[in-house]
């Protein structure tokens, strides 16, 4: 007996007392070879118009690689689904289903770089990294379930990690129908007795839709302060507040405002410029002793470099589902670690968004906060998935499964206001 013979002998030996199965992906790893997997088919998940989940309609895409092993991996982005699709549809010689059916999705890495180096030759953006974060969280799925290891292990994350999440309030995302305007004494209470010590909401919007984000009065200014008061009258700092702005307002006003909230203590102030002035950034941050947060609207490690370098904020934050995925919102995190400046992320899609974020935040070593949505977690998730991660007392974990962890309700693809369609292969 070879050398080479006695070492596989006996590693099977060991991994058979293991009680590991050396046909399987993990006997495979074990044994330091990789299966030969391939994927064979792409599919998008859309979901009909008409399909209402705890009050509001679907607005996000899953992206489903079916491999030659039977594993499947699932991704998501949102919105404008129909444009994300469309990236999957060219047909022409440079088709993103060309580059993906028959390759293998472990080459995470490589896989990225070429799609990505194709999109930026044609000014990468929109679309294309919306249909490339979801298919790199996919890959990511299918390398844990290969693995038969979490994601957050796949990263070298930890379950036993706390992960701080604030909750995000709107009207639109509300709990027991209470309104911001009427009701903000009742959210806060509710919010600290879960456990809760952070809330993100939007006083200022209303002011800066109205007047297009190109001034706003010192009457204006104390109107939105009072909904700042009133959290802090009702439960004091039991609940911290961040506030989001939805890069309204120009930098004459987001200064002024921004001036108003320092007494208050605010945790940070959230995109209050588009992000493509960086340098405005840096005027604005030099103008408050309050944290700045930019931006879930910036795209890839290149796109947060520019930010670090210029000193331009105090917290990155970014979304799974259009950052470029798992693997860019580490990046990004490891990147904004060297500058010491804490990352959160954006959670405020799918449920997908919610499982990835989760995982990833277990691995990070910077985290501030993920953000995360009352009813989406409690009410909407259940309806796909039985496992959805659920914050207790005011922490959460992502699921101890293979890959994402994904357990999908029977039936989910059956439904008529599911739409699976094959994009590629079979």
């Amino acid at each position: 007996m070879n050398r080479r013979n006695f070492i596989h002998k006996t590693a099977t030996s060991a991994l058979g007392l293991m009680g590991v199965n050396c046909l399987s992906p993990l006997g495979w790893q074990a044994l330091g070879q990789a299966p030969d997997i391939k994927i064979t088919k792409i599919e998008t998940v859309r979901f009909s118009k008409d399909l209402k989940v705890a009050g509001s309609g679907v607005q996000w895409m899953w992206v489903r690689l079916h491999t030659n092993l039977g594993i499947v991996g699932t991704g998501e982005t949102y919105p404008f689904n129909e444009a994300s699709a469309a990236v999957f549809k060219d047909l022409e010689w440079h088709s993103w289903a060309g580059k993906l059916i028959g390759t293998n999705p472990l080459e995470i890495e490589q896989t990225w770089e070429r799609i990505y180096r194709q999109n930026a030759y044609h000014v990468t953006g929109g679309a294309e990294m919306r249909a490339l974060s979801a298919i790199n969280i996919a890959q990511w799925d299918i390398l844990g379930q290969v693995s038969k290891l979490p994601i957050y292990q796949l990263l070298g994350g930890s379950k036993d990690k706390k992960i701080r999440v604030y909750n995000t309030y709107t009207d639109s995302r509300n709990i027991n129908g209470w309104k911001l305007e009427s009701d903000m004494e009742k959210i806060a209470r509710f919010l600290v007795d879960q456990g809760i010590t952070a809330i993100k909401y939007c006083p200022f919007d209303v002011i800066g839709n109205r007047n297009k984000g190109e001034y706003i009065s010192k009457k204006e200014i104390e109107q939105a302060l009072t909904w700042i008061k009133r959290v802090q009258d009702s439960v004091g700092f039991d609940l911290e507040i961040g506030c989001e702005f939805h890069s309204i307002w120009n930098l004459p006003s987001a200064i002024r405002i921004a001036k108003a909230l320092e007494p208050y203590n605010v945790m940070f102030l959230e995109d209050m410029l588009l992000q493509d002035n960086m340098q405005a950034y840096v005027t604005l941050n030099q103008e408050t002793s309050i944290p700045l947060v930019v931006s879930e609207r910036l795209a890839t490690r290149f796109g947060f470099r520019e930010m670090f370098e210029a000193k331009a904020a105090e917290i990155a934050m970014y979304d799974l589902t259009w950052c470029g995925g798992i693997s860019e919102g580490k990046k990004i995190s490891d990147m904004a670690n060297t500058y010491y400046i804490p990352t959160m992320m954006h959670t405020a899609g799918g449920p997908l968004l919610w499982y990835a974020s989760t995982h990833l935040a277990a691995a990070v070593t910077n985290l501030y906060y993920v953000e995360s949505v009352y009813p989406y977690w409690k009410e909407r998730d259940p309806f796909f998935f039985s496992n959805s991660p659920q914050v207790i007392n005011g922490t959460v974990t992502p699921p101890d499964l293979p890959g994402l962890g994904l357990q999908f309700q029977p039936g989910l693809f059956e439904r008529k206001d599911v739409i699976v369609e094959t994009i590629a292969g079979s």
